[in-house]
């Protein structure tokens, strides 16, 4: 009798005109298929959702719900089939799916835990375009409704199940036609779930509203008005639970999907055992024996496919960012900036003092070297000791030793290298000062023999520059004017540009500052979007209707403020603290370090985008640190890298920026000189790179 009725259903359904789209279901799935690489996750699925019904998806963990779920709300493309929800396709244009049309729960509690309450629903307020009037009514019922705390209380404060009643809250706060929940009652203790069942048969009571939920708890879906039984990509059973109970003779829905099961093993088992049967093509209803594309609550078999189109107009407002939803997404960020003062002043501090450490620890002079001195002249007045006097004594300590101690000591690494004066050192001198002809033993005689320890090549220049400026001041006191016939015939003019006394710092600093301002944007910008992504907040923005666009958007610029004030810190420090010199235009300065830090948040982007773990983030970060940092020329000259990576060097983000820099702030150049302008063309044609590269990627993982 069961099978004639069904045949006769089946037969209506043929013969019945096709219901209008969004008077016949509110979500329609058909032949979809979803495939991550080889792994098929969802298997030619069959599903429909009534209007003004409770839909329970029932099934095990690690069957393909929240696959399912996500490309019903539009932020995952199905490989096959077509999906319908509310009358269109998700994300179709000018098609509030993603958007307003529906109220998304994730499994995980995706909740910025520095908001409060009130925070919450306002920040989902301000992207659903809900007035400020009409969402402070919507929080006020919600509160008492989902019986929250007060709504000033943080959500990090809150116990698990206030968590998910705020969660819920979230998802109901537009009074969206369609709701979905995806396990909502995981890991709550029974009071809460029997609630949250409550509330949803309240929701649908007049009709205006859809409910789909997801659980693997299967008996308390018996108060859903339709199940739908899933394993393995595709659904076993679709109706009402009395129904699918009382087909299969079961007493509870977890024996009749344990039945299911084993009768679609047997069939799976019988078409690999027979090969002229061909794959399990499509999933099957096992309770009417039929192909799911006839489920209970379905349309008929010979629907057509639907083809929907959109006017330019709608799919350009479509592609356009909403201002709207950048704002929100910035003032969102900027509470959690609020919320958070140690993070905050650690972002802003932080650049100024690896700064500082660079100027106070980067080029400076050695000092308190130990020099071992060997003198063999004792006469009070021997010129060595006159010589010695010119000596740098903050930054050579000379310590008179014996020749057999001194070089003891060296081998010993206690000293940095030996000075030598011959017992006649001072007669020999004379000689070669007045006389024309001398011996070579006077020439050897009358000479500093220095033997230094070169393992530490800045400590042994600095102690030869400071030897050949003690000889230089010890002649200039005893010739005087005629010291220039013992100087050397090479004199160095007024340079033109910098100064006769430029230590190192003044060298690596412009490139310092350029890579402090690009890491720290490309780390936090890394770190924030892979947790976002993770805790199951980017997702939850994109369902609420955030694109990607807004979401970059957004992000670039909120970290413009953070690095507005990066910059101001840094640059007050570098030319009034530590006095670097400046020749150049500060504007241009300001604008290639904001653009450097806008490169940094697009690469940080790309990083996000294509990697979902924040451990393999760091690296991927921290990866790349050192090689740039060593073949961007910030650290020693490009001109000093081998030629097969010098043009490596050349292609990198922060090379010509840094060279850029230099020739501003020390030669006072401008964009009309090519070193300066290429600097800042590089750097804008990398971050041009990165913003369409991250999405790219972002589009292809949907």
């Amino acid at each position: 009798m069961e099978e004639q009725l069904t045949e006769g259903n089946m037969k209506a359904d043929l013969e019945a005109p096709l219901p209008a789209p969004q008077e016949g279901y509110a979500i329609r799935c058909r032949n979809v298929c979803r495939s991550y690489g080889k792994q098929k996750v969802l298997n030619n699925l069959n599903l429909t959702v009534p209007p003004g019904q409770i839909y329970g998806l029932l099934g095990p963990s690690g069957c393909g719900k929240t696959t399912l779920l996500k490309c019903i709300v539009g932020t995952l493309k199905i490989s096959h089939g077509q999906i319908s929800v509310l009358g269109k396709p998700p994300a179709f244009p000018g098609h509030e799916v993603p958007g307003r049309m529906v109220g998304y729960m994730p499994q995980e509690l995706a909740l910025y835990n520095e908001f409060t309450i009130s925070d919450t629903l306002t920040f989902f307020g301000r992207i659903h375009g809900l007035t400020s009037k009409e969402t402070q009514a919507r929080i006020h019922f919600l509160v008492d409704f989902l019986d929250l705390p007060q709504k000033t209380s943080l959500v990090r404060n809150l116990s698990g199940g206030q968590k998910r009643r705020v969660s819920l809250g979230a998802a109901l706060l537009q009074n969206p036609e369609l709701l979905i929940l995806d396990e909502p009652t995981v890991g709550v203790d029974p009071v809460l779930r029997s609630k949250i069942w409550q509330h949803l048969v309240e929701i649908v009571k007049t009709g205006k509203v859809s409910v789909i939920i997801t659980t693997h708890y299967i008996e308390e879906a018996r108060q859903a008005n339709v199940v739908g039984l899933m394993r393995n990509g595709h659904l076993l059973a679709e109706g009402p639970p009395e129904a699918v109970m009382k087909q299969h003779n079961a007493t509870t829905l977890e024996d009749a999907f344990l039945q299911l099961c084993m009768t679609s093993d047997q069939i799976i088992s019988k078409q690999e055992s027979s090969p002229q049967c061909g794959p399990l093509e499509n999933s099957m209803s096992f309770e009417s024996g039929r192909d799911e594309s006839h489920p209970i609550l379905g349309m008929g078999a010979a629907e057509e496919v639907i083809k929907y189109s959109a006017g330019w107009k709608v799919q350009a407002r479509h592609m356009l960012p909403k201002w709207r939803n950048i704002a929100a997404l910035m003032i969102k960020t900027l509470v959690r900036m609020k919320r958070m003062p140690v993070s905050l002043c650690f972002q802003f501090l932080l650049p100024v003092i690896q700064v500082s450490l660079i100027c106070l620890c980067i080029g400076g002079d050695p000092e308190g070297i130990h020099v071992a001195v060997v003198n063999n002249e004792t006469a009070p007045s021997a010129y060595s000791q006159s010589l010695l006097s010119f000596l740098d004594n903050s930054s050579v300590h000379q310590v008179p030793l014996s020749h057999t101690d001194a070089f003891e000591g060296i081998y010993n690494g206690e000293y940095w290298g030996v000075i030598g004066f011959g017992k006649n050192f001072t007669s020999y001198l004379t000689k070669r000062m007045v006389q024309r002809q001398v011996s070579r033993e006077v020439v050897d005689g009358g000479s500093v023999h220095v033997w230094l320890d070169q393992t530490n090549r800045q400590i042994a220049f600095m102690l030869q520059k400071k030897l050949h400026d003690a000889l230089q001041g010890f002649v200039d006191n005893k010739l005087g004017s005629m010291s220039y016939l013992a100087a050397l015939p090479l004199k160095f003019e007024e340079p033109i540009y910098g100064a006769q006394n430029t230590d190192f710092t003044t060298f690596v600093t412009p490139g310092a500052v350029l890579s402090i301002t690009f890491y720290l944007a490309l780390g936090l910008t890394a770190l924030s979007f892979v947790l976002e992504r993770k805790e199951g907040l980017m997702d939850r923005c994109w369902v609420a209707g955030v694109s990607s666009m807004e979401t970059m958007l957004a992000h670039l610029f909120s970290q413009l403020f953070v690095i507005s004030v990066q910059i101001i810190l840094l640059l007050l420090f570098i030319f009034l603290v530590f006095k670097m010199p400046n020749e150049g235009s500060l504007v241009l300065i300001i604008i290639l370090i904001m653009l450097q830090g806008i490169t940094g948040i697009a690469f940080g982007l790309v990083i996000s985008a294509a990697i979902d773990d924040e451990q393999n983030a760091n690296q991927a970060a921290l990866g790349i640190f050192y090689p740039n940092l060593i073949l961007s020329g910030i650290i020693w000259p490009v001109e000093c890298i081998p030629y097969p990576l010098r043009y490596l060097s050349l292609a990198l983000p922060q090379t010509y920026a840094s060279e850029g820099l230099r020739c501003i702030m020390y030669r006072g150049w401008g964009l009309s000189r090519m070193m300066v302008w290429r600097g800042f063309a590089v750097t804008i044609g990398w971050s041009s790179f990165f913003f369409i590269l991250a999405t790219v990627i972002l589009k292809l993982r949907t």
